[in-house]
């Protein structure tokens, strides 16, 4: 897939439909999976490589990740510190084109400058590789290889500057509706851009990502929430659930409750919102059970095909297409690969997980009501209602 394919997928679907993201979430995989494929080549043909050149006092780090410090002696050899000249850069380039006719590499420089080491080991076969790479690059500079990696990263890895188009704007309201913890990691891949310009779009300070505070959702605190929601919309309890709930009133609440808006927003459409207008008694292993047997009577052909906001119309009122998004993938979020399978696949292994799941026999989807007091409380179901709903779902 490219980028532009993905604009053709998306270009007609409406952000809030989770299809949307996980068609996003292909394309960031495809990318790794194109990086850690070249990182492996990089190690068939460099595994055994060592530095034979004379290098600087500057260059002979071996952490690239942290910039250099001031050494303890003085050296008569020193480093520049400004932003790189076009001279600079241009031998950079030259280096490239050396090494990569030297070692038979194809021009996918990009890929080393968005590879990123998931191990936790600071000597892994593929950082060493890694190092002779940007040694190798940054011979007759007068720079450090910290310096010459950043470098690399910004300008290879981040070569898309400029206005943001209004599609690379959907793809950032898509993201942080549905991924907010890895947002600008997600966006900085897929649209090619540095992580600092994506923060500073949304409006962040540089290397300040929005943190979700440690918040319980007790039952006083969330009658606070679904009060003030109520006050601000200036909306009855059965009219707030159709209502769609304007960005100004979500600025509000983020500062009464002292949460990050984006989950306060999560918290009403994948939680509150079916705690309260969903009418019925069910566990959650019935309704992931239900969900993936109508998955399975579908035409959708692979996980991100599949359109929730059609689907939560084949389900009682007071459902969101999110909340049964929410808790079909986490059935299967476990499975590998499960972006490309064949959805029958994954109906296959879900149903089979509901199956000899024990934690899902019992645990029953909480509903609420909002009593004369204003005050949220549990809904009590009489014992012939429970006997009767045991007798169903045999």
């Amino acid at each position: 897939m490219t980028l532009e394919e993905l604009y053709e997928e998306l270009k007609d679907m409406d952000i809030s439909e989770p299809a949307c993201m996980d068609k996003i979430k292909l394309y960031f995989e495809e990318l790794e999976e194109e990086d850690d494929e070249f990182m492996e080549l990089l190690l068939s043909k460099l595994d055994n490589e060592v530095i034979t050149w004379e290098q600087p006092w500057y260059q002979q780090t071996k952490c690239l990740s942290r910039p250099l410090k001031e050494p303890e002696e003085q050296h008569d050899e020193t480093y520049n510190t400004d932003s790189m000249s076009k001279e600079e850069i241009d031998l950079i380039h030259k280096n490239w084109r050396k090494f990569k006719k030297k070692y038979d590499i194809p021009n996918k420089i990009i890929c080393l400058a968005r590879w990123k080491n998931k191990g936790k080991s600071r000597h892994s076969r593929e950082l060493h590789v890694k190092h002779f790479v940007v040694a190798y690059l940054a011979r007759g500079l007068k720079r450090n290889l910290y310096q010459v990696l950043r470098h690399i990263m910004t300008y290879y890895g981040g070569p898309v500057k400029g206005d943001y188009s209004a599609f690379e704007e959907k793809l950032m309201d898509i993201c942080f509706q549905y991924e907010p913890k890895h947002a600008v990691v997600i966006l900085s891949k897929v649209l090619g851009r540095e992580p600092r310009g994506i923060y500073k779009r949304l409006g962040y300070t540089v290397d300040v990502k929005p943190q979700r505070k440690k918040l319980k959702w007790t039952l006083p605190l969330a009658t606070k929430f679904l009060n003030l929601l109520l006050e601000y919309s200036n909306c009855s309890l059965e009219e707030l659930k159709h209502k769609k709930i304007e960005k100004s009133i979500w600025l509000k609440l983020e500062k009464d409750i002292d949460q990050q808006y984006i989950y306060l927003q999560s918290f009403w459409h994948d939680t509150l919102k079916v705690q309260l207008f969903v009418k019925e008694y069910i566990t959650l292993r019935s309704l992931r059970k239900k969900i993936f047997k109508k998955l399975k009577k579908s035409t959708y052909q692979v996980w991100p095909d599949i359109r929730w906001k059609e689907l939560v119309k084949e389900f009682s009122d007071g459902y969101t297409h999110r909340f049964l998004y929410r808790i079909a993938y986490n059935t299967i979020k476990h499975m590998s690969n499960y972006l490309k399978r064949p959805l029958q696949e994954i109906v296959h292994y879900a149903l089979a997980s509901l199956k000899c799941g024990q934690y899902y026999h019992t645990k029953r989807l909480r509903t609420l009501i909002l009593n004369e007091e204003g005050h949220l409380e549990p809904i009590q179901y009489d014992k012939l209602y429970l006997v009767l709903f045991s007798f169903h779902n045999l």
